[in-house]
C-alpha cells in the first residue's frame, strides 16, 4: 500500500525552502563571491570602501580585508584608484593577511589608472637666498642661481642622518634626498660630480703593510690631501667624504672627525674605512655648502632647516606642467609582508623613500607584479626567507643599493626555496653603496633556492648583473 504525504505536507515544504534560501545564497558568498575593497587619495576612512564611497587610507582596507576573512574564504581584493598617495609610515600585512592558495589576497592599482605612493613630500615656492650668511659662504657665480625653502615652516623636522655605507656596511636608511623631475639630484660636493680628488699620502706614524707588500695607511691616523680647498669650508660639522680607500671595488662614506688645516691631515670618524688609506685613490667630499656650484646641487643646512638648491632649469611661478620636486622623508619600507602567505601587489608605483620598497620575510607564495620602484634610498625588494616568492614584469630605477635581494632555501636538508624574479628591467642601482649592490642578489642558503629570467637594461657602476653568495 503506497503511502500518502502528511496533510499541509507541501506547504510545510515550501516554508522551510523560503527560510533556508536566503541562508544557501549567503553560504555561497561566503565560500566563493569575490570581494572588493576601493581607496582613494580624496576618500574617508567613515566610507564603506565601495568604489563610489572608497576608503582613504591602506590601513583602513585592511580592517575591512581582516573582518571579511573571518566570515568568507573566497578571493578579496583591494583596489587603489588613481592618484598620489602619500605616505608618512610604512605598511605591514602579517600572517591575519594572508590568502589562500587558490584566493590570494590583491592589492593592485585600478586598471588603466596611475597609482602613485610616495614616500617624499613634494615642494614648491622656493625663493630667492636673502641670509646674508649663507650667501657668502656661496660662490658669486652661484649666488643669482640658488633658491632656498624653510622645511621648518612646512613642518618637516627629520630629514634622516647621513650614515657611514658602502662595502661591509649593513643596510641602513638613506639619508633625505632632492628628486627633480624624477631625477636624483646632487648633494653639494668637490669635486663636481664625474670627478675626483685622490688621497695625498699618510702619516708614517700610521703606516702598514697591506697583506701584498705595499703600504697603507691605518684607519685609526688618518689620511694626507693636498691644497687648501677644506681652508674656505666654514662649517665642518658634517662633512662627509667618499672613499675608494685600499682597492678599487671597496668603498665607503665616512664622516669627518677633524680636520688639520696646517697639516692637511684628515681624520675620519668610527667605524671608519675597511681597509686602510692608500696613496692616489679616488675620494670626493660631500654636504658642503661651499661646494654647492653647479646646476643639480642641492645642500640641506640641518641646524636651521633651510633646503638650499640649484636647479637644473629655472623656477618658473604658476607655470603649467612644471618639473615636480620631491624629498624623500619615508624610512620605514612601503610594504613589509611578516609571515603572509598568498598576496600578490600589482600594477603600482613606488617613488622616493629613504628605505626599501618592499620586504618580504619568512611566509611563501607572495608575488610583486607589474610594479615600477623608482628613487629608492636603499634596495627595491628585499626576500628574507620564505619560499615561492616571485617579482614578476617590474622596474627598478634608480635605488641607492641593489634591485632585488634573495634569501632563502635550507643549506641542510638542501631544500630549494623556490624564489623568482622574472622579466624585470633594471636601471642605475647602486646609487650610493655603489659596491656589491647588483640588480638581483642571491644569498644561496641551498641548491638552485632561486629563478632568475630577467632583462638587464643598464646597471651602473657593475658589469655583472646578478651576485650569488
Amino acid at each position: 500500500m503506497q503511502s500518502r504525504p502528511l496533510p499541509g505536507f507541501h506547504r510545510l515544504a515550501k516554508r522551510v525552502a523560503l527560510i533556508l534560501l536566503p541562508f544557501f545564497f549567503c553560504a555561497l558568498q561566503a565560500v566563493g563571491r569575490p570581494k572588493e575593497f576601493f581607496v582613494a587619495p580624496r576618500g574617508s576612512d567613515k566610507n564603506p570602501g565601495t568604489e563610489s564611497k572608497p576608503f582613504a587610507s591602506l590601513e583602513r582596507a585592511r580592517s575591512a580585508v581582516r573582518d571579511t576573512r573571518k566570515s568568507t574564504t573566497g578571493p578579496v581584493s583591494v583596489t587603489l584608484l588613481g592618484g598620489d598617495y602619500l605616505r608618512t609610515n610604512g605598511f605591514e600585512l602579517t600572517a591575519v593577511d594572508s590568502g589562500e592558495t587558490k584566493s590570494a589576497v590583491i592589492w593592485q592599482a585600478a586598471k588603466g589608472q596611475r597609482v602613485r605612493l610616495l614616500g617624499g613630500r613634494p615642494l614648491s615656492e622656493f625663493k630667492q637666498v636673502t641670509n646674508a650668511d649663507a650667501l657668502a659662504r656661496l660662490s658669486e657665480a652661484a649666488r643669482p642661481h640658488v633658491v632656498q625653502l624653510d622645511l621648518r615652516a612646512l613642518g618637516i623636522t627629520h630629514f634622516g642622518e647621513m650614515h657611514s655605507r658602502g662595502f661591509a656596511r649593513p643596510t641602513t636608511p638613506a639619508h633625505c634626498e632632492l628628486f627633480y623631475d624624477g631625477k636624483p639630484m646632487t648633494l653639494a660636493r668637490w669635486p663636481n660630480k664625474g670627478e675626483w680628488e685622490h688621497i695625498a699620502g699618510f702619516p708614517a706614524s700610521g703606516s702598514q703593510n697591506d697583506g701584498h707588500n705595499s703600504q697603507i695607511g691605518k684607519v685609526e691616523a688618518g689620511f694626507l690631501y693636498s691644497g687648501e680647498r677644506p681652508r674656505h669650508w666654514q662649517d665642518l660639522t658634517n662633512v662627509w667624504v667618499h672613499g675608494y680607500w685600499a682597492w678599487d671595488w671597496a668603498n665607503s662614506y665616512e664622516r669627518i672627525a677633524s680636520v688639520d688645516l696646517e697639516q692637511h691631515l684628515i681624520q675620519t670618524a668610527p667605524p671608519f674605512g675597511t681597509y686602510g688609506f692608500r696613496q692616489g685613490q679616488r675620494i670626493c667630499f660631500l654636504n658642503v655648502l661651499e661646494e654647492l656650484d653647479q646646476p643639480g646641487e642641492w645642500f640641506l643646512d640641518r641646524k636651521t632647516g633651510f633646503l638650499y638648491f640649484w636647479p637644473p632649469a629655472e623656477l618658473v611661478k604658476n607655470e603649467t606642467n612644471k618639473p615636480e620636486i620631491l624629498l624623500s622623508l619615508l624610512s620605514q619600507p612601503f610594504f613589509k609582508l611578516s609571515n603572509v602567505t598568498n598576496v600578490i601587489i600589482k600594477g603600482l608605483e613606488i617613488e622616493a623613500s629613504r628605505g626599501n620598497a618592499f620586504e618580504l620575510h619568512g611566509g611563501a607564495r607572495n608575488q610583486v607584479v607589474d610594479c615600477n620602484v623608482r628613487n629608492m634610498g636603499d634596495w627595491g625588494v628585499i626576500v628574507d626567507g620564505g619560499s615561492g616568492h616571485s617579482v614578476r614584469n617590474c622596474v627598478f630605477e634608480n635605488t641607492g643599493d641593489g634591485g632585488v635581494s634573495l634569501k632563502g632555501g635550507d643549506r641542510q636538508t638542501l631544500t630549494s626555496a623556490g624564489h623568482a624574479v622574472e622579466n624585470c628591467r633594471f636601471t642605475r642601482q647602486g646609487r650610493w653603496s655603489i659596491t656589491y649592490v647588483p640588480a638581483i642578489l642571491m644569498k644561496v642558503l641551498a641548491c638552485a633556492p632561486h629563478t632568475i629570467s630577467s632583462r638587464i637594461i643598464r646597471i651602473a657602476r657593475s658589469s655583472i648583473p646578478a651576485t650569488t653568495t
